[in-house]
């Protein structure tokens, strides 16, 4: 079997948009699956928290209105397969709800396969002295929040989606699958790959992990974001995938954004921590062999990963409660605008110290003044902004202090500084907690399991089949064609020639992406030439990254080389550890990183 088979993404995260879906099947409804990963770490206590008011609930409820918004995609004899982990904590009451909106939508019949299993929570609740279920970022053991563990969920591998589709599964719903699982499942599923077929399930999986994130792939939150075309209808990314796990990334062609080696090499990167040993649940994956290569507008050739069998244990995103807190927001418009937010700050920090109020820990920051990756307020500390925005934000073991400060606060619209404002929002809300406990299980406690339903095929026989949408004509123009190469040299690339010696930075010769990873974060920095990968392996060090971002808490870094794609992966440990800042997941230290100067040391023309 040598056709390739066409997967797409049209969903990174809950929240992404919801019209996505429907949107990439009109313009291709030839696809043969269609992915959507709605499940981040801190997404199923949201989800524990909804079950808890309702018992029918514990799932994303937007991908039911997703699948309602494909009834007539599948009524008019669309044949997409679709995957999605939208069952989060309930992945049978989420099939019973798309169950009954695609019968009331008139739809044929469907066969929608369930897949749970994951939910280990009990497992990790009796045995919290297992040594195996210690944080995997600190060490410490489950039993120390034994009591608050509100989740449990394994990233379990592609075998139940695998048996779904094998069953003739429409519509497959999982809970906590891990993220390139989905593609895995489905390119494993249409070529009967063996089960050691490591070299095409690794490749699988690299075109999964491009796939997950959505439009990072086409675009979106890359380095040179302003050079992509059309983002305001920026589409979505498709992996055509080979029988030997090869993909080819590309985009319709009626969408917006781009597909280019630099889009996507950053994505190769984002958040994968040793690339000689990227783990999922289905192999062990090495990139230090792929070769990418633009093959045409909008077409990058992705080959060479290479497989080994994955660990005897899976990995185990738990969350448990710790505490409340609160953040609030004020901007401050006038001269010394910073010292004024900062002096405001103080003031409502000491108040609660007055009235005896204890905190965890709390936090002022000056938005737009570098106060988001600390490192950058050094370089705007003499230029004092006539404009910023206060933030402050407070963490405690109970809700008390919390609601205390946020009514200290909106009393600065009047005792503040002149020029105090965007106060509509009113007071700061109030929010629980919950940790992220990354922790392993061993994979023989774990076992998939697989339920099945069909929908009857309520389409009205007394009216004709409505036809699926075809693209709008107007949409033919967006897609650039051969200019999109052009997005591979960007602004960046320019301004390099443009700039003075003595005012270069990193983001001249280099693009990158940072990522989260519980309290740890991933910068992956790539250089624009390959001719100056060399000459920035030995600058750009262990030490140098270090020393730009002391007083980060960052207690170690790990360096990974990845030649072949002109990379270097950063894995920052600690970092992320004070949660209460304004970036907690990470996604500016690749910015604040790449404007790091670049001093005689580094020889480059």
């Amino acid at each position: 079997m040598n056709k390739s088979i066409r997967i797409g993404n049209a969903q990174a995260f809950w929240g992404d948009r919801p019209s996505a879906a429907k949107e990439l099947l009109i313009q291709e409804p030839g696809l043969d699956y269609l992915t959507m990963d709605y499940l981040a770490e801190v997404s199923m206590s949201i989800l524990a928290l909804q079950r808890e008011r309702d018992p029918q609930k514990g799932y994303p409820q937007d991908f039911v209105e997703v699948v309602r918004g494909l009834a007539a995609y599948w009524g008019a004899g669309g044949n997409c397969k679709l995957i999605a982990n939208a069952g989060g904590l309930n992945p049978l009451g989420c099939a019973r709800a798309c169950k009954a909106a695609l019968e009331q939508s008139g739809c044929r019949e469907m066969k929608i396969a369930i897949v749970s299993g994951d939910d280990v929570v009990s497992i990790l609740g009796e045995q919290s002295e297992d040594p195996s279920f210690n944080n995997l970022d600190t060490e410490q053991s489950l039993a120390s929040v034994k009591n608050r563990l509100v989740t449990a969920n394994a990233y379990v591998g592609c075998q139940g989606i695998v048996a779904a589709l094998n069953a003739g599964a429409d519509i497959v719903i999982t809970g906590r699958v891990a993220d390139p699982s989905m593609v895995a499942g489905a390119c494993a599923h249409h070529y009967g790959w063996a089960s050691d077929a490591w070299d095409c399930m690794a490749g699988a999986t690299v075109a999964g992990h491009l796939l997950e994130c959505g439009t990072h792939a086409t675009g979106g939150i890359s380095t040179d974001w302003l050079s992509v075309p059309d983002p305001t209808h920026i589409g979505f990314p498709i992996a055509e995938v080979a029988s030997d796990g090869s993909s080819v990334i590309s985009k319709s062609s009626y969408a917006g954004g781009c597909v280019t080696e630099s889009t996507v090499k950053e994505q190769l990167l984002y958040e994968i921590g040793d690339p000689s040993r990227y783990i999922s649940p289905d192999v062990t994956v090495s990139i230090l062999g792929l070769e990418v290569r633009q093959v045409s507008a909008n077409r990058v050739s992705v080959r060479g990963a290479q497989g080994a069998p994955p660990p005897v244990t899976l990995k185990v995103s738990a969350t448990y409660r710790d505490g409340y807190r609160a953040a609030g927001m004020l901007t401050i418009v006038g001269p010394h605008a910073v010292r004024k937010a900062k002096r405001c700050g103080e003031i409502v920090l000491a108040r609660l110290a007055e009235a005896g109020w204890k905190y965890r820990d709390s936090i002022v920051e000056c938005l737009g003044n570098g106060a988001s990756v600390p490192v950058l307020e050094s370089e705007n500390a003499e230029h004092d902004s006539y404009e910023t925005v206060l933030r402050i934000s407070v963490e405690a073991e109970t809700k008390e202090p919390i609601e205390a400060f946020s009514k200290e606060m909106i009393p600065l619209v009047s005792a503040g500084p002149q020029g105090t404002t965007g106060y509509a929002e009113g007071r700061p809300s109030v929010h629980a907690v919950f940790r992220y406990w990354p922790c392993l299980i061993p994979t023989a406690l774990v076992s998939p399991n697989l339920d099945f339903m069909s929908t009857s095929d309520t389409r009205d026989s007394e009216k004709p089949t409505a036809p699926w949408p075809a693209p709008s004509e107007h949409v033919l123009s967006r897609d650039g064609g051969d200019t999109l190469l052009a997005t591979t040299e960007p602004t960046h690339a320019a301004d390099s020639r443009s700039a003075k010696k003595s005012h270069r930075r990193l983001h001249h010769y280099t693009y990158g992406r940072s990522g989260d990873k519980g309290v740890n974060a991933n910068i992956g920095v790539l250089v624009r030439d390959s001719r100056h990968y060399e000459s920035m392996k030995n600058w750009l060090t262990v030490e140098r990254v270090q020393q730009f971002l002391r007083g980060m808490g960052i207690t170690k870094i790990d360096r990974y080389e990845v030649p072949n794609l002109g990379g270097l992966n950063f894995v920052l440990h600690g970092v992320l550890k004070r949660s209460i800042r304004n970036d907690a997941q990470g996604k500016s230290l690749a910015q604040a990183l790449l404007s790091m100067p670049i001093d005689d040391a580094l020889h480059i023309d």
